[in-house]
């Protein structure tokens, strides 16, 4: 279940990720400012045929041997030449790799859209699909009214659609496990469970990041909270995962009185799908059953300040477009939610991916 992909250490991440920025705005400065825009917008061109490649499944094709265009055009009913010019263009971006005689290899990044562990497929999916494709297209709509860009096209919020659309929603719930396998063990790395009893997850899905939590802390149990709908899933991983005697399943909604009691909670990317009132209501229905002191940790995104460059502020953009007032926060506004909502923040653990732990303990 763990991930076994290899990440370097926080220190040398953090080294390279300042010489790369500098490297790169270095590279900007040199060039006149329409040439170095054109050249930012032409990653446009790169999602559509990176959707079709993870829609095609043309890794899994691959994972044997190369293959020849013309093979590969008729194990995915496609048309040879249009297929060729997709995968000829991510070749030249450094996704998969082509061969004399108009063949196609796997390398690191297309195993990357092989199913399994380090998969992003799914998240490709999701997100370069039609559904979240038109939502972005949208986004003026957004700017203007204040009103999700999801909801200005299908008329009803994303939450909503999904449940009355099952296929996208079993898409987005595969989405979201594979982003949460990928951060796993950046997670695991930068925080210290053994001292904890009981770790309560709440609105945990199906349990992925507890589950992994409580193999690597034998000595430690957990509790899932999460919608009455997601019990049955929940308890199957549970049980294939070994951890019925120390991992157990509780229904509700965190948009209600939450009735659990544990020595460290967790709260994984919920935060940032509500506005600032939902958000208080949400940490607020968890402080009344914590004791004073105890700790809750957000995983959340941190925007940085003004002109630095961050992941999180490009995923602002899907939340602007997606989320019914959801969005990314800096430190400050987490702050001032915390305090609000009768929480303070100790101490923000950086990780190596845009993922941040925000330790807070009840006043």
């Amino acid at each position: 279940m763990n991930s076994s992909q290899k990440f370097p250490p926080f220190i040398m991440v953090q080294i390279i990720s300042r010489l790369r920025g500098m490297l790169l705005n270095l590279h900007n400065k040199m060039f006149p400012g329409s040439v170095v825009l054109y050249e930012q917008f032409q990653s446009f061109w790169l999602l559509q045929p990176l959707y079709i490649a993870a829609e095609l499944n043309i890794s899994e094709h691959l994972r044997e041997k190369p293959l020849g265009i013309e093979e590969l055009a008729e194990k995915t009913n496609s048309h040879p030449e249009p297929l060729y010019r997709v995968l000829r263009a991510l070749a030249s971006s450094g996704i998969f790799r082509e061969l004399d005689g108009k063949r196609f290899k796997l390398n690191s990044r297309a195993r990357a859209l092989l199913d399994g562990d380090g998969s992003i497929r799914n998240m490709i999916l999701h997100h370069l699909g039609k559904i979240n494709w038109s939502a972005n297209g949208n986004l003026l709509h957004a700017v203007k009214t204040n009103e999700s860009a999801f909801k200005g096209i299908f008329q009803m919020d994303i939450y909503l659609y999904l449940q009355h659309n099952q296929d996208e929603l079993r898409r987005f719930e595969k989405s979201m496990s594979d982003l949460t396998a990928l951060a796993l063990n950046p997670l695991l790395s930068r925080y210290d469970f053994s001292k904890c009893r009981t770790i309560a997850d709440i609105g945990g899905g199906e349990g992925f990041l507890l589950a992994n939590i409580l193999q690597n802390f034998p000595d430690t149990k957990g509790i899932l909270f999460d919608l009455p709908e997601n019990s049955v899933k929940a308890e199957e991983f549970i049980h294939t995962s070994g951890l019925d005697q120390r991992m157990s399943f509780v229904p509700g909604s965190f948009l209600e009185p939450v009735n659990i009691q544990a020595d460290l909670y967790l709260m994984k990317n919920v935060l940032h799908n509500w506005d600032d009132e939902h958000g208080a209501r949400i940490l607020l229905n968890l402080g009344k059953t914590m004791i004073k002191r105890s700790t809750l940790l957000i995983i959340e995104m941190v925007i940085p300040g003004p002109n630095i460059p961050s992941f999180s502020k490009m995923v602002d953009m899907q939340m602007l477009a997606t989320m019914p007032g959801g969005k990314e926060r800096t430190a400050q506004e987490y702050e001032i939610l915390l305090k609000k909502s009768g929480y303070r923040l100790k101490r923000i653990i950086q990780t190596i991916t845009p993922l941040s732990i925000l330790e807070t303990v009840r006043e």
